[in-house]
């Protein structure tokens, strides 16, 4: 039905646009309206030069527009003929094909056609200016013609039409001339719609005022056609979309609980619930409970500032020997999170964490978005975090502390948002965890960066029969029968939405939750004098209070209470204890106890280092002789375990006979 006037004036005061338009429509349909029939479909090319400045403005809206502009067409076309517009009341108006479609279902079959899907800017290039018309002069008879940039921006110069210039080739009058601005970008797809891991990128073009108003790492609704332009000789050269409007899509659908679900979670009493939660995520790996709900607590905490001015989100590291499911706890981070995205150290730059310069298959190059622009508000997983280039990971300060990257790149400042939690995993540098060392000897981590995590912890591969059996059988049973009830409470699904949901919730802390925190920080303080102990600083208080309020959020709580507070800091003792420390209260005093009992290893590093020279060497026989005098060893033994880390390759034999620990 045509638009009344009222709702017309309302809604588009400036009547100029549907005036326009029906010319517009008049001009290029004219022989499809006097075909047209009460009840007809008229379908609306939004992709026609002169359609598409309105579609541009209007969007989908476009079609109430048109079925005003269509009535006074239509009365004009037939003019004389005494036909009213409401003779065609029933004409249905329908844009060419609108349809909303996963990036990676786009094929060739859809080349030309109008297409909505939802994308991430990944990377943007500079800002042309092509032509979009011109007047055009006949240099024979001077007649005059105004031509248009076709839909592949390419504006010809018309043949005069005059007999008697035999289709002359006509000239651009001087001064004339208009022109809009257009951008290369290259779309991918959301994270949450790509197709086994592999997300498909395009490149696109977008003109006008979405010009310099588009950025990496954004997240748009797209509408736009798809092109495929082909050579001389016929032969596919490229594909891109024609991008018509850009819209800011809100960050990722999240699945949500049903009402059922909730019902049940917020009757389940909190120790119960928290024990089914960590129960349920990756519960193929048996044990590690403490470190499950650390990683847990950094899912669901705010993936902004607090207050405008301190992180909300929380970082973790896990630090361990090799084989300890450390990798396998962090893909399981991916599997309950819809926006996370999984790189390793070893082969992430700067530029690919950040942003950086990346040449195209057609020769332009682009400014594109890193991990991190790439999971704001989401999770940034770094596998093998030890292995990141020395000179890549002074961007970490900023990203993980601020939420933002920061860089110049070819001759351009560039500031993305980038506030993701960073989970994190690294392997000792001399392959098993050396006790002997303090963490950042062990890591080769600056503190700078080790600072910035809110909990470490150390998994060491220890013997233990009992342990050792229990994680056997759950290895054992994923080659078992798949369709045997596995031991978890709630599915993968239910997990991701319960995580969805209380991800959201606002919590603040008490006072008395507060007042909780500041003894224990002030108790920290006293065994920050211990070398072996990573600093405590206010950075360790924020990062109490930041777990303090996720706990909270896991139990449905909109304020953090003292036993939030006490719960996590259970966890930050949990986290001590794996690197073979305990925190012990002595009335208004805290402590730090170690033992002073080493291991085998250990008692072998210690001998070691006593017998290194100022050069790093260490004779066979001196190292020997100093186990046996000071731990008692035996030389069988002695040779055993030196024979051992050369086959391991931690040394190697020099020139001069003599041994160094490898680098």
């Amino acid at each position: 039905m045509p638009f009344s006037k009222p709702i017309l004036d309302e809604v588009y005061p400036d009547r100029l646009w549907a005036n326009n338009l029906a010319v517009v429509l008049r001009w290029v349909d004219s022989d499809k309206l006097l075909k047209m029939q009460d009840g007809s479909i008229y379908y609306l090319d939004v992709d026609h030069p002169y359609i598409k400045p309105f579609y541009k403005k209007f969007g989908l809206d476009i079609i109430e527009l048109t079925s005003s502009s269509l009535m006074s067409a239509l009365d004009t076309v037939y003019k004389g003929k005494k036909i009213a517009a409401f003779h065609f009341a029933e004409v249905k108006i329908k844009i060419k094909e609108e349809s909303n479609i996963e990036l990676h279902k786009v094929t060739t079959k859809h080349e030309d056609i109008p297409l909505t899907f939802n994308s991430v800017i990944l990377a943007v290039g500079k800002r042309q200016a092509y032509p979009t018309s011109g007047v055009f002069v006949c240099p024979s008879c001077y007649e005059e013609e105004r031509s248009y940039a076709d839909k592949r921006r390419a504006l010809k110069s018309p043949l005069c039409l005059n007999p008697s210039c035999k289709k002359q080739k006509m000239e651009m009058k001087e001064g004339t001339m208009k022109s809009e601005l257009v951008q290369d970008i290259v779309l991918q797809e959301p994270i949450e719609e790509i197709l086994e891991n592999q997300p498909v990128d395009i490149d696109a073009k977008i003109v006008d005022t979405d010009v310099g108003h588009t950025y990496m790492g954004q997240k748009k609704k797209i509408t736009g056609i798809f092109r495929v332009e082909y050579d001389t000789k016929g032969k596919q050269k490229d594909i891109y979309i024609d991008v018509l409007t850009v819209k800011d899509l809100d960050d990722v659908e999240l699945s949500l609980p049903s009402e059922s679900d909730l019902h049940d979670w917020m009757n389940t009493s909190d120790e119960q619930l928290i024990e089914n939660v960590i129960s349920s995520f990756a519960p193929h790996i048996f044990g590690y409970k403490h470190i499950k709900l650390a990683l847990l607590l950094a899912i669901v905490s705010k993936r902004d500032r607090v207050n405008g001015r301190r992180r909300g989100w929380v970082n973790n590291l896990l630090v361990g020997d090799p084989g300890m499911a450390k990798s396998m706890l962090l893909e399981a981070v991916q599997r309950v999170t819809q926006k996370s995205t999984f790189t390793t150290g070893k082969g992430s730059t700067a530029a690919g964490l950040t942003a950086g310069m990346v040449k195209r298959e057609n020769g332009t190059s682009v400014l594109q978005a890193g991990t991190y622009p790439l999971s704001h508000h989401g999770v940034a997983i770094v596998d093998e975090f030890d292995k990141m280039n020395k000179d890549d990971m002074g961007i970490m300060h900023e990203v993980m502390e601020q939420g933002k990257v920061s860089r110049s790149v070819a001759g351009k400042n560039v500031s993305l948002p980038a506030m993701a939690v960073t989970l994190a995993a690294a392997n000792p540098k001399f392959g098993n965890y050396d006790d002997s060392l303090t963490l950042m000897e062990n890591l080769d981590l600056p503190t700078p960066i080790l600072t910035r995590f809110d909990l470490i912890f150390l998994i060491k591969d220890k013997v233990d029969s009992i342990m050792d059996a229990k994680k056997a059988d759950k290895v054992l049973a994923d080659f078992g029968d798949p369709t045997e009830e596995k031991e978890t409470v709630y599915s993968n699904k239910q997990m991701i939405s319960y995580l969805n949901y209380v991800q959201q919730l606002d919590v603040v802390l008490t006072i008395k939750a507060q007042y909780k925190l500041k003894q224990i920080y002030e108790k920290l303080r006293n065994i920050s004098k211990d070398k072996d102990s990573v600093p405590v600083t206010p950075r360790t208080l924020e990062s109490l209070g930041r777990l303090a309020i996720s706990h909270a959020k896991l139990l449905f709580k909109n304020k953090a209470d003292e036993t939030d507070v006490l719960a996590v800091y259970e966890l930050y003792k949990e986290s001590y204890h794996s690197f073979g420390k305990e925190l012990e209260e002595s009335g208004s005093q805290l402590t730090l106890v170690k033992s002073d009992k080493l291991n085998k290893d250990q008692q072998f590093s210690k001998a070691w280092k006593k017998c290194e020279n100022e050069n790093k060497y260490v004779d066979e026989k001196d190292l020997y002789d100093l186990l046996e005098a000071e731990f008692n060893w035996e030389r069988k033994s002695s040779m055993n375990k030196f024979t051992q880390k050369y086959s391991s390759g931690l040394i190697k034999k020099c020139a001069n006979g003599r041994y160094r620990a490898t680098d």
